[in-house]
This record gives structure tokens, C-alpha cells and sequence, in this order.
């Protein structure tokens, strides 16, 4: 069994590596969404803390007006992280996409994801399914009422029926070479 572990920010040892953050929506005005914040800060304290080297962010990038690893990207270096620390996955259209463009692209064997309480198990099961080592960070989440969450409870009921789908039947991701990433000129580990 892989390493497939929950934690809370907190409570994650340091384990070197990335941060992969999933996207989750940016605002018209190219700001993230307050669940994307939720991610990034959680990723940040992550990082701040030493648990983490660099950050992974995948997200949406299909038309040139929406794009969610710039938005990821702009807010992490407005908190101070150093552009070469930030690596964009601009391929990451879906959570299958993220995590197989980690390994196969990005080259990494383990990971630290970050990504919304009702989503991590779905990524975890995706990450395990193919074979990438992953520990699971929940992000902070806003103050929605049940009421508002409840959206994305329902699209998640939907996609973790296409994520079984996608374990049994992987499918063909947007690949390319393999790109550099910190690891590659850090030889801190």
C-alpha cells in the first residue's frame, strides 16, 4: 500500500518536495476564488514551515481568459515566495490530469497535496491508483454555510463516480517532456 495519509497542516511531518495545489475556479478580475485561497494559504503554511521545498500549482488553463495557475502563481509571490520556487502545471484541466502530469511530467514519486476537505479523498484514491505516494493536507475552508457547500458536495458525488472510472480505464492525460523543477538545481533535499 502507498503512503496515503491525511493531516492536518499542523500535524504533516516535513517531507521535502512539492505541494501540488489543485485549482478551484479564479474570479473574472483573474483573482482566485476563496476556496482557491483556502488552498494556496494552507500550501503557504506548509512551506513557511519548512514541510514542503517548492509548489506544484495545476490548474485550468483552456482559453487565453481564464487561468488558474498564473492566478495561483501571482497570489503566492504577492506573499513573498520566490518565483523559482513556483512550478505551473497549465495542463491540469482535471484532478487526473494534476497528479499524472506530477509524475510523468514533473517527475515526482511523492507528494503532498493540497485541496478541499471534500475533495482529498478523491485525489488520494487517484494518487494511489497510480502509484504516486501522497499525503493529504485539507485546506482551510472558508465560512460557507452547509447550504453553499452543498454545490460542491453534489459535483463531487459525480466526480468520485468518474474517478473510479478513471482507475479502472486510465485515461490518456496531456503529457509532453518532462519539465525542470526545483529538485533539479536544489540539491537540498
Amino acid at each position: 500500500m502507498h503512503h496515503l495519509q491525511t493531516f492536518p497542516a499542523d500535524r504533516l511531518p516535513a517531507v521535502g518536495g512539492p505541494v501540488l495545489v489543485l485549482g478551484a475556479g479564479v474570479y473574472g478580475d483573474g483573482e482566485p476564488t476563496s476556496i482557491l485561497e483556502g488552498r494556496l494559504r494552507t500550501a503557504l503554511e506548509l512551506y513557511r514551515t519548512g514541510k514542503i521545498r517548492w509548489f506544484l500549482v495545476s490548474g485550468d488553463n483552456r482559453h487565453a481568459t481564464y487561468n488558474e495557475p498564473q492566478a495561483m502563481r501571482r497570489w503566492l509571490v504577492k506573499q513573498g515566495v520566490p518565483p523559482t520556487h513556483i512550478v505551473s502545471d497549465y495542463a491540469g484541466n482535471r484532478t487526473w490530469d494534476s497528479l499524472r502530469r506530477a509524475q510523468a511530467v514533473f517527475g515526482q514519486k511523492q507528494v503532498v497535496i493540497v485541496t478541499s476537505d471534500f475533495h482529498l479523498p478523491r485525489a488520494l484514491y487517484l494518487a494511489d491508483s497510480m502509484g504516486l505516494q501522497a499525503w493529504g493536507v485539507p485546506a482551510r475552508t472558508d465560512d460557507r454555510p452547509w447550504a453553499a457547500r452543498l454545490r460542491f458536495w453534489g459535483r463531487e458525488y459525480v466526480a468520485r463516480h468518474l474517478a473510479l472510472w478513471d482507475a479502472w480505464f486510465p485515461p490518456n492525460a496531456r503529457l509532453g517532456p518532462r519539465e525542470p523543477t526545483p529538485d533539479d538545481w536544489d540539491p537540498v533535499r
